[in-house]
């Protein structure tokens, strides 16, 4: 295919809505490496495409993983297919015209029968939007929030709680109403359609406030730091950039020694245990009932250890990570912390974590196990590793989506966990809305916990485990 020209006059304001898309994508580019991104373009022009990548790669991505970050960016943006739209109209206000990869074949068949009737949906699919989200069409879903992003000017956000309002402006901008009164339509008439349509919103809502919340991290610099610490701590780990990195392990470190401070006075308050009344008065009969050598009653603990089981599989290794230094800053007070990691084979890696600084061996978990998940195989290697070092003694954390590909779980397994541990812990980075959606196997997970809560920022994270140092004593 021969690659679509980009006429002198779209080209500048092209170049910087492409500025906008790599933000979106979450590679920081400030207004100093803007200019310089304008003044390469001007040498190089835009007639080679391999020269303009090259050129901006150089002129706005500063490290391996943004540059890698970068290339699928540029390629996606620079599309033959989508230069001509992107230069002259919206993803957005054309949608009859700009359409995106056409969905599956739906035509009938015999393991189809017995489904659900899906029949009304028929009707949007004339719709760009539904058809992108029912596709997974990435590239235009990408650059439609983007050209709705700059439509609803989210760059200007300066308050955290403004998020909401950004949020129902870009749904707006992107043609959301047309999917809510299909919604309102079907809830009585089309059960089944309803939930298909309403699952595609909910996909859509969560993409938009991860738009939303990326540029609040990057224009609110001007706040102070109190409030930014403020917003960081309650902003999904998933959506942290590299240049928040920084602050973010501040504000870890930070947490960690408020509930070591809060922890550690209260051990050493009931470090004598209580009076052993019946011991103590026969001691002091020697001493006509005076008790000069009171005695305790004595009650032989086992030592806490935590168990983190994490899986490091895609989007889900960011969680796994800020998991995994929260619970290490933590050493005073759990000394005893052993960590596992897996996508399908799980292993563990307590030693990395004892030889290496978190960051350094948290990087090189997610390059040794990270993969496609398979939770049973998992669970498997659990059993197998640790399961008969597991006592009364033990909290289990596990960390996971619970999205185990239509594969076997063995939820036996985690119910033999939950028989021997004193608590099994299951933090789950994606929102309790989705809980039980699609392949996720949040709902039978729930039977075998103690615990399963949401936990995506570290505002939870730290409720969690300030309630866990609660419930060890």
């Amino acid at each position: 295919m021969p690659e679509a020209k980009v006429s002198p006059s779209a080209s500048s304001d092209q170049l910087l809505d492409f500025v906008q898309y790599l933000r979106g994508k979450k590679i920081p580019v400030s207004p100093a490496d803007t200019l310089d991104a304008v003044e390469v373009a001007e040498l190089t022009g835009y007639a080679d495409r391999t020269l303009l990548k090259h050129g901006l790669a150089a002129a706005l991505s500063k490290t391996k993983d943004e540059l890698t970050l970068f290339e699928v960016a540029f390629d996606e943006y620079f599309h033959p297919r989508n230069l001509n739209s992107l230069a002259n109209q919206s993803p957005i206000h054309s949608q009859n015209d700009v359409e995106p990869s056409p969905a599956p074949d739906r035509g009938p068949s015999s393991e189809q029968a017995s489904e659900p009737n899906l029949e009304p949906l028929e009707g949007l699919r004339g719709n760009a939007l539904f058809n992108a989200l029912e596709s997974q069409d990435e590239a235009w879903l990408s650059v439609a929030i983007e050209v709705a992003a700059a439509e609803a000017e989210v760059e200007e956000i300066i308050l955290f709680t403004q998020r909401g309002q950004y949020v129902r402006k870009m749904l707006d901008a992107l043609g959301d109403e047309t999917l809510r009164e299909a919604a309102i339509e079907f809830e009585q008439s089309e059960p089944a359609a309803f939930e298909a349509v309403q699952a595609l919103r909910e996909e859509l809502r969560e993409r938009v406030r991860d738009r939303v919340e990326r540029a609040y991290l990057i224009h609110a610099s001007a706040a102070t730091e109190d409030l930014l610490d403020e917003s960081l701590s309650k902003i999904k780990l998933g959506n942290v950039d590299h240049g928040q990195m920084a602050r973010l392990k501040r504000l870890i470190d930070r947490m960690a020694r408020k509930l070591a401070a809060r922890h550690g006075r209260r051990r050493r308050r009931f470090r004598k245990g209580k009076l052993h009344v019946a011991e103590t008065v026969r001691q002091a009969i020697p001493t006509d009932g005076v008790p000069f050598h009171p005695r305790w009653r004595k009650t032989e603990r086992k030592r806490p250890q935590i168990m983190a089981i994490c899986d490091v599989s895609g989007s889900v290794a960011a969680y796994a990570k800020f998991l995994l230094m929260f619970l290490y800053a933590l050493q005073d007070l759990l000394p005893r912390t052993r960590s596992f990691a897996f996508s399908a084979a799980l292993g563990e890696v307590s030693d990395l974590f004892a030889q290496l600084p978190v960051e350094e061996a948290i990087e090189r978990v997610n390059l040794k196990y990270g993969g496609a998940t398979d939770y049973g195989r998992a669970l498997q290697d659990f059993s197998d590793l640790a399961l008969a070092e597991v006592n009364s003694a033990t909290t289990v954390i596990i960390l996971g989506d619970a999205r185990n590909n239509q594969a076997d779980l063995k939820a036996y397994l985690l119910g033999e966990i939950k028989a021997r541990a004193r608590q099994v812990i299951w933090l789950n980075p994606e929102s309790l809305r989705l809980w039980g959606t699609g392949d996720s196997e949040m709902l039978q997970v729930e039977r075998h916990c103690h615990m399963a809560r949401e936990c995506n920022n570290l505002r939870q994270l730290e409720k969690i485990v300030d309630k866990l140092l609660s419930d060890r004593r």
